[in-house]
């Protein structure tokens, strides 16, 4: 029996490759004279170069091309050659399935298999056996970030399609959901990080039978998190079990792989994604002795191979080689312009000269143009209809008179119910855990004399960080204790004194000192005298690193006979930045060293300070969730406690403002619409850390939130950076005089905003 040509998509090497070059790699050591062809979509795609192809085919660009024409080109190919393709494009794959379902000669899975994969990948996880790393849905960075501050931004967007992006951040995240979207097309998905190391499971099957499996644990990777060397090891009975149940459920042909990684802390493997093809590394599988996809040809074709399965090493390394540019790659002109469509033999082969697009950079087999023509169409969003409570908080709040704009809009009720909700939280800690629970509101989050008012209303505590907040709320009507006093700078401009204060922390062993020293002296009298502690694993300017034996030293040494009624340990590091498991991971590794200390110092902490930072979108159970967590660990570590203490500040008064603004102008731009607004960073200067919701409405008419989108809201400001919002959908009847709310700027939007061009 002769031996088939074999034809393979997705040849380009490069940092990001396809697997097509691994493939015709694995297929010539089992079968030296195979008949390989190869074929892309660009004259880009550098493997086409590859000696190891007796022919290619760069076929039309997806830009315009007909799909189903192109489908059927491509089978014509294989069918004219007698041959069986392995596909090493996702997309293709997807299309040749629901295109040309059922073909023999087409090693690919079928449209069921497909679903059964797509991201997150639920139903592939189950049948797996592994977790899915928590996710949501967006379609712009005001769905998301919620999701993403609740991991301490540490997440992944991942495009439609290809493609995940790494972020920290709100620019990243903003960043990341745009350029995804723009390049993929739909829905963007967002998941949860998860710290560990990455392994990969390779199979090949053939009609829900599984041919063969490999894991392979990544040893080296790029800055993008690919593979560049690995090493390869049989499948445990376990996991292969399971393997073997998706292939059957699903009816699986070709090749595919399980992307997984095992979570540090917890050892749970969790599934990432898998891919409905061979992967890249996949000749580095074949070096191990384990030839997948010469199993899939002989089982396809019914050909023996030639040349047995051997294993040269249990591992592999990528390298980078220069090789001949081939007829096609010669003259390619610059991204932009055309290259030529080339289908011919090697050496030498005919190229016609019909111009095709030729894709750049990462994706030159032209998958994101594929990907965006996939996407299904949806409609324009459209302004969303208010609930009751924030249209009745609204009608309560905004008295101003539309010609008075900008202005800055106070609402009541909303701060009220914060406060309800932090006094819930009080009780539900104490309840919890038996330690007496306060809040202490932060006076520089926003230190308006309505919030102070309520605040003191509620018999709550307050904190500052300077002399001059510290006279205000005195003024404000707060007794000296009922103030907590922190900051790095807390004496700077100090008059000497007496003067109270319910709790003082320290920033560091100088600022201890000093403290201490001024307690000794009769300036300042305070019921509780503490420190504040720097998280271990996270880089901050403030607090003191009591793992650092010099710290560690030079406390103890200070705290020996100290004039200290009350101890207290403050822990001050935002859990909206860094997220809450990695909070509790960075208080409880401060408060264990914290506690060896204060034994060796022969003092006890009577009271805890968890401080502020909390996610202004936590509710009422989740936030009292993780303060108990917190008071427990203390409690573990330091023995009973007097009181716990935490800081609400953003939390509370984010949502309790909004800025009033009219709209000047609506311009078609480069980058579509954007609505100029008589606001600006001035009024919103915080509009960096987080995307504020957009209220629109037309005189005369209701409220309505704008949709995501990829619109823009300019401020009136001459400078360039002046665009507090971003990634909206603007109605289609915006115009000069509607009025936008921009709510959420209660916190830093109000303390720090300042009179600009006014």
């Amino acid at each position: 029996m002769s031996t088939p040509t074999v034809v393979l998509s997705g040849v380009h090497s490069g940092p990001n490759p396809s697997p097509g070059l691994g493939l015709a790699r694995s297929l010539r050591s089992a079968w030296p004279r195979l008949r390989l062809e190869a074929v892309d979509y660009s004259p880009r795609s550098t493997g086409l170069s590859a000696s190891e192809f007796d022919r290619v085919h760069v076929r039309p660009g997806w830009h315009t091309a007909d799909l189903d024409a192109l489908c059927a080109g491509l089978v014509s190919i294989v069918e004219s050659a007698g041959a069986v393709f392995l596909p090493g494009l996702d997309l293709e794959a997807a299309l040749l399935a629901d295109r040309q379902p059922g073909h023999p000669a087409l090693l690919l899975p079928p449209s069921a298999a497909f679903d059964a994969v797509v991201k997150p990948g639920e139903t592939a996880a189950s049948l797996l056996g592994l977790a899915v790393p928590e996710y949501r849905f967006a379609e712009g960075v005001e769905d998301g970030a919620d999701f993403a501050v609740r991991h301490g931004w540490r997440v992944w967007v991942k495009g439609s399609r290809y493609e995940a992006v790494a972020t920290n951040g709100r620019a990243e995240l903003a960043a990341a959901i745009a350029g995804l979207r723009a390049t993929w097309g739909g829905e963007t998905l967002l998941q949860r990080h998860v710290d560990g190391a990455e392994e990969s499971v390779v199979f090949a099957a053939l009609d829900g039978e599984l041919l063969g499996a490999c894991a392979m644990r990544k040893t080296m990777v790029t800055a993008e998190g690919k593979t560049w060397a690995g090493s390869v090891d049989l499948l445990d009975p376990p996991s292969r079990a399971r393997l073997v149940d998706l292939v059957r459920v699903t009816r699986w042909t070709g090749g595919g792989e399980v992307e997984i990684v095992r979570e540090t802390d917890t050892g749970i493997p969790y599934l990432l994604e898998v891919n409905p093809r061979f992967p890249a590394w996949i000749h580095g599988a074949t070096l191990a002795g384990v030839n997948l996809p010469a199993r899939l040809v002989a089982a396809a074709t019914g050909i023996p191979r030639q040349e047995r399965e051997k294993a040269h090493s249990t591992g592999f390394v990528r390298v980078v080689e220069e090789i001949p540019a081939g007829p096609h790659a010669i003259g390619v002109v610059p991204t932009g312009q055309h290259g030529l469509s080339c289908d011919g033999e090697l050496p030498g082969h005919r190229c016609a000269d019909s111009p095709v697009p030729a894709p750049g950079g990462k994706h030159p087999s032209g998958m994101p143009v594929l990907s965006r023509r996939l996407a299904l169409p949806r409609p324009r969003p459209r302004p969303v209809d208010l609930d009751h409570r924030r249209a009745a908080d609204i009608a309560d709040a905004l008295l101003v008179d539309p010609y008075e704009s900008p202005a800055r809009v106070y609402f009541g009720g909303v701060l009220d119910r914060g406060l309800d909700r932090l006094a819930g939280v009080c009780r539900d800690v104490e309840d919890a855990t038996g330690v007496p629970t306060r809040f202490a509101y932060s006076a520089k989050t926003n230190p308006d004399p309505r919030v102070l008012g309520a605040v003191l209303r509620r018999g709550a505590l307050v904190e500052v960080i300077s002399q001059a907040e510290a006279r205000r709320c005195a003024e404000a009507g707060f007794p000296g204790d009922r103030v907590v006093l922190g900051g790095p700078a807390k004496w700077w401009r100090f008059d000497g004194g007496p003067v109270k204060f319910g709790a003082v922390f320290c920033d560091s062993v100088g600022d201890l000192r000093r403290t201490l020293a001024l307690v000794a002296e009769g300036g300042v009298y305070a019921d509780v005298l503490g420190l504040r502690l720097a998280p271990p694993g996270v880089p901050s300017r403030f607090g003191v690193d009591v793992t650092c034996p010099r710290a560690y030293r030079a406390v103890a040494d200070a705290l020996r006979g100290a004039p200290v009624g009350r101890l207290g340990l403050q822990f001050h590091h935002a859990a909206s930045q860094i997220g809450l498991r990695a909070w509790l991971r960075e208080f409880t590794a401060a408060i264990t060293v914290a506690a060896d200390l204060l034994t060796r110092a022969d003092v006890r902490a009577r009271c805890l300070d968890l401080g502020g930072g909390w996610p202004p979108g936590l509710g009422r159970a989740e936030l009292g969730a993780q303060l108990v967590r917190a008071t427990r660990a203390a409690v573990r570590e330091l023995g009973s406690l007097d009181q716990v203490l935490f800081e609400p500040g953003k939390y509370l008064v984010e949502p309790a403002m909004a800025v009033f603004t009219t709209v000047l102008d609506v311009r078609e731009g480069r980058h579509g619409r954007a609505a100029v607004v008589d606001a600006s960073i001035a009024e919103l200067p915080d509009w960096g850390s987080h995307p504020h919701p957009v209220l629109w409405r037309a005189p005369g008419a209701p409220w309505r939130r704008l949709p995501p989108g990829d619109e823009s809201v300019f401020g009136r400001l001459c400078m360039e950076h002046d665009r507090p919002r971003a990634g909206l959908t603007l109605p289609d009847g915006i115009a000069e005089g509607d009025h936008l709310l921009f709510l959420d700027a209660g916190a830093y939007d109000a303390s720090m905003s300042f009179r600009f061009g006014v």
